[in-house]
């Protein structure tokens, strides 16, 4: 401020203008785009062409013989008929693979006699009476009294205080923010404690400002009680009685004679001989390819009449000559070609770019004019300091 104030005392005996002229560094970073080129590992797959020989299996079939004796039965044969019912399955059919092997006995047989009886069914009709009891339902409808409840409404009338208040605008006011800055006072003012006029050397001085005041506007809730009539609805329970239709059932019994035909079965008795053979077995294992079915059933019932054999063998010995094939494995070789993979590794060059910060340092200039006028009053002089 003294320096201030010596600067319009000496402008008051002449008029000057000056001119001063001035640098600030200021730091600026700048971004280069810096290439390197570097070195990389590339891998390639190459197929290079090499002879191989491999052995196959070849399978061949060969015929071959087996002679053995067979026992041949020649039965003598006599048939009964029998009527009887069945059942007959409908059938979706699906099939499994169930093969298995077979273990096939040679017989080398004797023989001997054999007697034994024979039981034959022979069936008779017979007429029965059949006595069936059945119980009959009877129905009946009387009227009872019955005690019911019945809910009956009720309506009182009660006195309620209810608030019947809604929202209004409410205006709010902040006050601005008070802050310090120059600003220019002359040399005469008033003391603002005192209210004194008195003089001061003019110039900058801080004081004391206050910014402009915020306005807000809010929705506020104002209540008004409001006294109402509130009609209010109970229930009351009655008992009432009433005749209701009740149905009863009873049963009666009755009994209902019927002829029924019977079929009773009779046995006979008959007397067979016959030979039995007395074998020793030598086993034959044989592979049999069986595919199984898996049924889904519906039966159906239907009358058959079946002939019932009965039947005597007598036994006849051939020789038999069984062809088979046995398959026989043989390796063959074979040569191939094939394509087989070789990594080759091998260094190739690219090029990939890196940014660099590099931090300068500028001057920049900044000029300060300072006009000084004269002026018998040291009041009026008024600085000016354009800046830029």
């Amino acid at each position: 401020m003294f320096m201030v104030a010596a600067i319009f005392a000496f402008a008051a005996e002449s008029s000057l203008a000056q001119t001063t002229t001035t640098y600030r560094l200021e730091p600026v970073t700048i971004i280069e785009q810096v290439p390197y080129t570097a070195q990389r590992k590339v891998t390639e797959t190459q197929y290079i062409e090499e002879t191989i020989t491999t052995y196959e299996t070849v399978w061949e079939t060969e015929t071959r013989e087996r002679r053995y004796t067979v026992a041949r039965k020649v039965p003598e044969t006599t048939y009964t008929e029998r009527v009887h019912t069945v059942q007959r399955p409908v059938e979706t059919t699906e099939y499994r693979d169930t093969s298995y092997n077979v273990k096939r006995i040679v017989p080398e047989t004797s023989e001997r006699e054999e007697r034994y009886l024979v039981s034959r069914q022979v069936s008779e009709t017979q007429e029965r009476q059949m006595v069936e009891t059945r119980r009959v339902p009877v129905q009946e409808t009387t009227l009872e009294d019955r005690i019911y409840t019945v809910n009956r409404p009720v309506t009182t009338y009660v006195d309620q205080v209810v608030d019947r208040g809604q929202y209004v605008n409410q205006v709010q006011t902040q006050p601005g923010q008070t802050y310090s800055r120059l600003a220019w006072h002359r040399a005469n003012y008033t003391d603002p404690v005192t209210g004194e006029s008195r003089w001061r050397i003019p110039g900058f001085y801080f004081t004391d400002m206050q910014g402009p005041a915020q306005h807000s506007v809010n929705r506020v809730y104002q209540p008004n009680p409001v006294l109402e009539t509130v009609p209010i609805t109970s229930t009351v329970q009655e008992r009432r009685i009433g005749q209701v239709p009740v149905t009863r059932t009873t049963f009666q019994e009755e009994q209902i004679v019927r002829t029924q035909q019977v079929q009773v079965p009779r046995t006979i008795q008959e007397e067979v001989v016959r030979k039995v053979p007395v074998t020793t077995y030598r086993e034959i294992t044989e592979r049999v390819e069986q595919q199984t079915p898996v049924m889904v059933r519906r039966m159906v019932t239907e009358e058959v009449v079946e002939r019932i054999p009965t039947t005597t063998y007598r036994t006849i010995y051939e020789d038999k000559v069984e062809p088979y094939t046995v398959r026989v494995a043989k390796l063959v070789p074979v040569t191939r070609t094939v394509q087989k993979p070789v990594t080759v590794t091998k260094w190739e060059p690219y090029t990939y770019t890196v940014e660099r910060q590099k931090t300068e340092v500028r001057r920049i200039p900044v000029v300060t004019s300072v006009v000084l006028e004269t002026s018998d009053d040291p009041a009026d002089l008024v600085p000016m300091f354009p800046v830029r």
